[in-house]
């Protein structure tokens, strides 16, 4: 159901100049159409309605048309509700698209055959999202806030500098003093910056990193996961690290075996989920490790890495899965020069 008059209290949630943090970052002006798409919640772990909430006030600080619908939480395999996907095809083009969820935003009709941001982006739509909030623990809302508040114009010339290094690059070569090196080929891959950039069209926030889409069949090494691990059942803050070794773009070994049991269930349907997709590299200096890749990937002095789906930024590896595994303290070189972050 629509749900424009929710009563969800904020609970001290404060995020600082967030309508500013959205029209900087989104070029909304007034008179803009937006749509917010979130949940009720479960339980006490009510952050995505609440989050939903305060993007909605800010939005309309900005003079936007602002509507909030609701729907059921939703799980990676679960589609979209009838009225959302309505909503979606009827909005103009050039229209803002917010998802807060506390799980998943849920798949778009089979017969489209697109995934839900491949969708809004076909229809020239601006998407803001931020999926899996339940997992964020009460105890960690305000680091959460506190992240959101991260204005990435303050810090445009650096995120161009490092973009326009990454896209000249060649080769990525990341180590770290326990042990990790691993080999990426970048040749002619572009990379994104999630940092609320509207000519980008999509980013999730928190704002906070710079990531890309290796070549699928070149990446050679081993890296040492020592910050967060994502599986199926979410994300959670590592207590002994774990390593993964790639030949030509392939996993070939995996010490964890939370992340094994994942990829052997995803194996059943999705052979492509053993393929390093994605390298990111977190840049939020508000940002701090809670055991939620949302946030985590974001943290300045992290990188990740992601195995899985890469079309939509770049890439050719298609999968219905995408898994991100941060690490901390790497040290990246670019063409055999160090990247200073």
């Amino acid at each position: 159901m629509d749900n424009n008059k929710t009563t969800i209290k904020h609970q001290g949630l404060n995020i600082p100049n967030l309508d500013k943090i959205l029209k900087n970052g989104w070029d909304i002006k007034e008179g803009d159409t937006a749509i917010i798409i979130t949940d009720n919640g479960i339980g006490e772990a009510t952050l995505a309605p609440i989050l939903a909430q305060k993007e909605k006030e800010a939005l309309e600080t900005l003079g936007c048309s602002c509507t909030i619908l609701t729907q059921d939480i939703k799980t990676d395999t679960d589609f979209l509700n009838p009225h959302i996907f309505e909503h979606l095809t009827s909005i103009p083009k050039n229209a803002i698209v917010i998802v807060s969820v506390s799980n998943n935003i849920g798949l778009i009709p089979i017969d489209t055959g697109l995934n839900f941001k491949a969708f809004i982006l076909k229809r020239n739509l601006r998407l803001i999202y931020s999926l899996g909030l339940s997992k964020i623990k009460k105890e960690n809302w305000d680091i959460f806030a506190n992240t959101l508040s991260f204005n990435p114009l303050e810090h445009l010339e650096k995120l161009k500098h490092i973009k326009d290094i990454l896209d000249k690059g060649h080769k990525i070569t990341i180590t770290t003093s326990i042990g990790t090196n691993l080999n990426l080929d970048i040749t002619d891959r572009i990379s994104h910056i999630a940092c609320g950039l509207h000519q980008y069209r999509s980013t999730n926030i928190p704002f906070g990193e710079i990531y890309i889409a290796p070549n699928e069949t070149k990446t050679n090494g081993k890296i040492i996961i020592d910050g967060t691990i994502k599986t199926l059942t979410g994300s959670r803050l590592l207590k002994d690290e774990f390593y993964l070794e790639f030949k030509n773009g392939q996993l070939i070994k995996n010490t964890s075996k939370e992340l094994k049991d994942t990829i052997k269930t995803i194996e059943k349907t999705d052979k492509n989920i053993n393929i390093l997709a994605e390298f990111g590299i977190g840049l939020n200096p508000k940002a701090t490790l809670i055991g939620n890749t949302l946030v985590d990937e974001k943290t300045l002095g992290t990188a990740h890495i992601a195995l899985g789906m890469n079309t939509v930024f770049g890439g050719t590896n298609s999968c219905s899965y995408h898994l991100d595994q941060v690490f901390k303290n790497p040290k990246i070189l670019i063409d055999g020069k160090i990247l200073k972050i």
